[in-house]
């Protein structure tokens, strides 16, 4: 039995968490958000929750297939009934037509991190503890957080954290930095919320917009508040990335208006800004990224290639590698 550290409470760290558990390791979790979830995070407001990052989630290898099935039987998940449609700008010609395909997507109930918190139940979680530093001596791990704390005696460490902070983390604690070549993979995303009094022509609008790439709207999400998310896409959200939440209230309200024809009052909720959301079509996905002499991996969905399922398949991927490490030292004794 190993004692294992895993950086990062989302989809991939609590997929990798969980493997690794049912192996007979002993693991404990770090995140530096107070809950987790990662970009499976719903925001819970007093009208119901908010799917803020990830609106949904498809299944199509085998092994993810059969998990999506195991959540829906405990009720973690359900199939969301979405009608969808296509948002495009088109030298200034704005058109929303509806865009029907045959795609299962699932959604998180009563909220996305569901399935994601019931992974990692009965796993040790320190949440508000980001971890800044490591440190590798005689075939041990400390790890040492942002508030003073130490935790020391970890075998391997996995970390599940965006590239750009996983880069700062090797830095600090003077390792190779194995994140060289992918610390650009992740690019940013704005994500506004909006209430209006509307019938939504759509519940999952895809975009092919110069500001835009999705808009959700969660009156067929069980456990939300009925409202409209948009994700603004990466060109726009890194132009104007420091802008202030009023500015994309502004911009959301002017799109409802003039592009989904929304009358009536328009409430603004929450904007939010994720760093690391998508990933660069132009970029391959690099795997997972190893230092196995020093038992420390790394993966997230960006190993590859986005999306929620290549996330937790990502999980199982940094599990079998410790796995993997583990019968050959042994066989080397």
């Amino acid at each position: 039995m190993k004692k294992i550290a895993v950086l990062g409470a989302g989809l991939t760290g609590a997929s990798a968490a969980a493997s690794l558990v049912r192996q007979g390791h002993q693991v404990t979790v770090f995140d530096k958000g107070r809950a987790a979830g990662g970009r499976m995070s719903s925001k819970r407001t007093e009208q119901g929750y908010l799917d803020m990052g990830a609106q949904y989630f498809t299944a199509r290898s085998d092994v993810f297939t059969q998990q999506v099935k195991q959540w829906l039987e405990a009720g973690l998940v359900e199939l969301w009934r979405c009608k969808t449609a296509l948002l495009s700008d088109d030298e200034g010609v704005i058109s929303l037509t509806a865009s029907e395909d045959k795609q299962q997507r699932f959604i998180g109930i009563p909220s996305m991190q569901s399935p994601v918190s019931a992974l990692l139940q009965g796993i040790p979680l320190l949440t508000s503890c980001r971890i800044h530093k490591l440190d590798y001596q005689q075939q041990c791990w400390t790890l040492y957080a942002e508030d003073g704390q130490h935790y020391a005696g970890f075998d391997a460490v996995l970390v599940t954290v965006p590239p750009v902070q996983a880069q700062q983390l090797m830095t600090q604690s003077g390792l190779a930095n194995i994140f060289d070549s992918v610390t650009d993979l992740l690019e940013p995303c704005w994500a506004v919320a909006v209430q209006a009094q509307s019938i939504p022509y759509g519940d999952a609008i895809f975009c092919q917009h110069p500001q835009l790439r999705f808009i959700s709207h969660q009156q067929h999400k069980t456990g939300r508040s009925s409202c409209y998310i948009l994700h603004f896409n990466a060109q726009f959200s890194a132009l104007h990335l420091d802008e202030p939440a009023e500015f994309w209230f502004e911009r959301s309200s002017q799109i409802l208006r003039q592009e989904l024809q929304v009358k009536g009052d328009i409430k603004t909720l929450v904007a939010h800004r994720w760093l690391y959301a998508s990933q660069k079509d132009q970029m391959a996905p690099p795997g997972i990224l190893a230092m196995p002499a020093q038992q420390l991996w790394a993966a997230g969905d960006w190993s590859y290639g986005g999306r929620v399922e290549n996330a937790y398949l990502a999980g199982l991927q940094l599990a079998q590698a410790v796995h993997e490490y583990s019968d050959h030292t042994e066989a080397m004794r």
